[in-house]
């Protein structure tokens, strides 16, 4: 296909159809078909376009329109007559989205009629006038009109119409467009809103029954005159046993009436109680069970820092108890002495190791660093190498 775009000539000017499937914008061959180009481009300046519809579909062929009438035959060329055909070697029926005049299957019989092409169709090669092509993604919505469905003279059933044309580039400055009397949209919205203010009548001629349906009606309308207003048997005859007064009287009735807004007033009463009283469900989602756990967490360990904080003071207060009796010298010797205590328990705490095989690592390192001093040391006594305190410990535990 880029083959194919790259053989085509450069276009010169742009218009863009409105549809009621969507807009379509047409880039036009104004250099190579110069009277097609300036009939397309005048026809869109003066509206002629505007609510028309397209009236053929030949699916995988062509969609056509560009006739006012709807008919497929009317239309007109800004030149007043039919206009010749102009073909170009480089413009050929060989893809979709290509724009061609439509002609009445004669030479040199061009008017107002256009079509795009849904498909290579090299049979009109040299019969119609190829002056434009579809661009961009807007051939997406001529190829949704190909999907519609047809009678069998090739006529939508829905037929696609343009509501209006716009000239985004204009290849000719010198167009001046005509005063063509054309029925504006407002004059047919009006018109549709137009209701007939004529009083109903019955329309005889179009019932089966014709001249015996009128006289029934005639009668009709004799008979309901002269008896005038429908009395009951109650009032026209004196039967006793018919009764005249009335069974609920109009008291009676507004009571009834009365009870009936007070019970109703009752019944809202009781319903806004009732979803006041509602209490809202609470959702716990699993995001505020974790912040809940997080927070109890947290406050646990806020409860163990407090209370080592208050197991220190503690001891502090039974050491100032002991130490009351002593000397102020006596007290720094203890004080020295307690924190000597405590950096040895500090180290010893790290230098022992937690695990079993830990240990047992640590062991043989003290011992290989012990036997490494005695190679190095220079005296010649064979005396067995006394281990250190650690590592007899340790063996001591191991056994």
């Amino acid at each position: 296909m880029s083959n194919i775009y790259n053989l085509e000539p450069v276009t010169k000017g742009k218009v863009l159809l409105t549809t009621s499937h969507g807009d379509i914008e047409i880039e036009l061959w104004a250099r190579e078909t110069p009277k097609a180009c300036r009939n397309f481009v005048q026809l869109c300046l003066e509206c002629y376009y505007d609510d028309t519809i397209f009236h053929r579909l030949v699916k995988g062929f062509c969609v056509q329109g560009g006739d006012p009438t709807g008919t497929g035959t009317g239309g007109e060329s800004i030149y007043g007559s039919d206009f010749a055909d102009e073909f170009h070697q480089r413009l050929k029926f060989n893809r979709r989205g290509l724009v061609a005049m439509a002609n009445k299957s004669e030479p040199n019989s061009n008017g107002s009629q256009f079509f795009f092409t849904l498909g290579e169709a090299p049979e009109l090669q040299k019969k119609h006038t190829i002056f434009g092509k579809v661009s961009g993604n807007t051939i997406f919505n001529v190829m949704r009109m190909s999907e519609l469905e047809t009678d069998n003279n090739e006529r939508p059933l829905e037929p696609p119409s343009i509501k209006k044309t716009e000239i985004l580039n204009n290849p000719f400055d010198d167009i001046i467009p005509r005063d063509i009397k054309h029925k504006s949209t407002e004059e047919k919205k009006e018109k549709k809103k137009k209701k007939s203010q004529m009083k109903a009548t019955k329309n005889f001629k179009l019932l089966s029954f014709g001249e015996e349906a009128e006289e029934d009606e005639g009668e009709v309308h004799e008979v309901s005159n002269k008896l005038g207003k429908i009395a009951s048997a109650h009032d026209k005859t004196n039967d006793p046993s018919l009764s005249k007064e009335v069974a609920v009287s109009a008291a009676q009735l507004e009571e009834d009436r009365e009870k009936m807004k007070t019970q109703a007033e009752r019944i809202r009463d009781k319903l806004k109680k009732e979803l006041d009283e509602v209490k809202p469900v609470v959702v716990t989602t699993q995001k505020q069970e974790k912040l809940k756990a997080l927070k109890k967490e947290s406050e646990q360990l806020l409860t163990d820092i407090k209370g080592i904080g208050k197991e220190e003071k503690e001891e502090r207060k039974k050491e100032a108890e002991k130490d009351s009796h002593l000397n102020e010298s006596e007290r720094k010797t203890v004080n020295e002495f307690r924190k000597e205590l405590n950096e040895f328990k500090s180290k010893q705490t790290e230098m022992k190791p937690k695990s079993k095989s830990e240990r047992e690592k640590h062991t043989m390192t003290l011992l290989e660093e012990f036997t490494k001093k005695l190679k190095d040391s220079s005296s010649g006594e064979t005396k067995e190498p006394e281990l250190p305190d650690e590592i007899m410990g340790e063996k001591q535990r191991s056994y």
